[in-house]
């Protein structure tokens, strides 16, 4: 049989049942991974694996072990594709970070108080090939795997080291301790080599520098663990505070800042980090009326909005995937709530599916009346004025989305995401609270659209004319909350 070469083997180790090729952490290294790395076949001479054939990694610098290389596929056998992660991110460290590699360790044994421990952290970066001092201890995951993230601080705290990071070649999170304090901390990115974190904290960023790939829930579930979880606050409500601060900034930087700086950032300071964020906050608010209370602060605690911060930073918000958002907002529902009011987001391929067998022109009237995050407005949005660029999309709202998308929602939260300015901004789209009487959710002096609506679920044209409906048509039974109407 025919030996594969290394492009076959990564291929065939995360094309597996289970395991999703998708590395975006490693999309800027400037080649494919086959390039990067080095992946050759061994064949097994003696023992009850005799005649098979298993694949090896070399790796970049030795393991503490001294051994140069690493098992990572046998044909029926297992895979091992969190040592493919390690060894990109050894790289990254070296092509992207500037250290040398005499100032790594890979499976570094790691002293708990009097004894040895039994695990060992993945990669440990000193300060200097003295080895003395931690700077970055990086825990590697194979995909899909959400787990560790104690086990490194416990790491963090037996070597010192104030920066860590966990990845799974897909997400990341980056630790940060800012001793002598207390509370854990994050960053947006890691130092380089001669920098410290105060150096990245320091550093401003542009629009283009943020990230456009990204897991906005698997943030949100960092940040629950973190400190979310234990804030005493309402988690929806502060993380939509952020959310809307954060798409604020991004839009003044494309508008109107020289070189497209954005404000979005935490300071070495809590104080100054709350005060940066906090304002923003309030300039979004004021520009975007009606969906947080008058006068209405972040609440959180400022160390807690310091951990909040860094994950958050480092992404672009404005034009992100909705699927993204969706799945992030559906996954902070509390789940009584969802039990008891059906608040469960319609799938988006069901949204699309809908959209496109009703296939609504730019000249009708599309009108959802349990609109939750807006997807099928959104949707249709989409369908009927495609838009490519920033400028583009910023048009349509007003030239279309103003006059031709209606929303309604009973639900406060369900309202306020829909009318977030990363969807329909409140400043441009009628989407309302259903807690406000049937006559209010209408612009004041205006009346319900004329022409023949019809429904996605029975297709009939049969719009009430003095209320909006607030039943779920009997076509639409297997599609909780989804009712399109134009």
């Amino acid at each position: 049989m025919k030996s594969m070469d290394t492009r076959e083997v990564i291929d065939r180790i995360f094309k597996e049942p289970g395991i999703k090729y998708e590395l975006r952490e490693f999309e800027s290294l400037g080649k494919p991974i086959h390039e990067i790395l080095t992946v050759y076949p061994k064949t097994v001479e003696t023992g009850r694996d005799a005649g098979k054939t298993k694949y090896y990694l070399k790796s970049f610098i030795p393991f503490s072990s001294g051994n140069e290389e690493v098992q990572v596929y046998v044909e029926g056998g297992k895979s091992a594709p969190e040592e493919i992660i390690r060894q990109l991110w050894v790289y990254k460290l070296i092509s992207q970070y500037g250290y040398k590699e005499d100032e790594i360790d890979l499976e570094k044994s790691v002293q708990f108080g009097g004894e040895i421990g039994t695990k060992a952290a993945d990669i440990i970066v000193y300060t200097d090939a003295t080895k003395e001092t931690s700077k970055i201890i990086i825990e590697c995951k194979k995909p899909k795997r959400k787990d560790g993230i104690e086990q490194l601080k416990s790491y963090m705290n037996a070597k010192g080291a104030p920066v860590a990071v966990w990845s799974n070649g897909s997400d990341s999170i980056i630790l940060y301790r800012p001793y002598p304090k207390e509370f854990d901390d994050t960053l947006f990115a890691i130092p380089k080599r001669g920098q410290e974190a105060k150096d990245v904290l320091e550093a401003k960023k542009t629009l283009l520098q943020l990230r456009r790939e990204f897991n906005f829930k698997k943030i949100i579930q960092d940040l629950e663990e973190l400190v979310l979880a234990d804030s005493g606050k309402d988690e929806f409500n502060e993380i939509f505070k952020l959310i809307f601060a954060k798409i604020w900034d991004e839009k003044e930087a494309q508008e109107n800042r020289k070189g497209k700086v954005v404000e979005f950032s935490k300071a070495l300071d809590p104080d100054i980090t709350f005060d940066r964020i906090n304002s923003l906050f309030r300039k979004a608010a004021d520009e975007w009326p009606g969906i947080f209370r008058d006068g209405e602060d972040i609440e959180l605690a400022k160390r807690h909005l310091q951990v909040c911060v860094g994950p958050i930073e480092g992404v672009r918000l404005m034009g992100s995937n909705l699927r993204v958002m969706d799945d992030a907002f559906e996954y902070l529902l509390p789940t009584e709530a969802k039990k008891k009011k059906g608040q469960f987001f319609t799938p988006r391929h069901v949204v699309e599916m809908c959209v496109r067998m009703l296939n609504p022109k730019r000249s009708e009237y599309v009108m959802d009346p349990a609109c939750g995050s807006g997807g099928f407005l959104l949707d249709a949005m989409d369908w009927c004025y495609p838009a490519q660029d920033y400028e583009a999309r910023e048009l349509r709202k007003f030239k279309y989305a103003s006059k031709n998308l209606w929303g309604i929602d009973f639900e406060t939260r369900a309202a306020k995401t829909s009318r977030a300015p990363f969807s329909l901004p409140a400043t441009a789209t009628p989407i309302f609270s259903a807690r406000m009487s049937a006559a209010s959710t209408l612009r004041p002096g205006t009346r319900p659209p004329r022409g023949k609506p019809s429904c996605t679920g029975c297709g009939r044209r049969n719009w009430p004319r003095k209320r909006f409906p607030t039943t779920r048509c009997s076509g639409m039974t297997n599609m909780p909350g989804s009712i399109l109407m134009t």
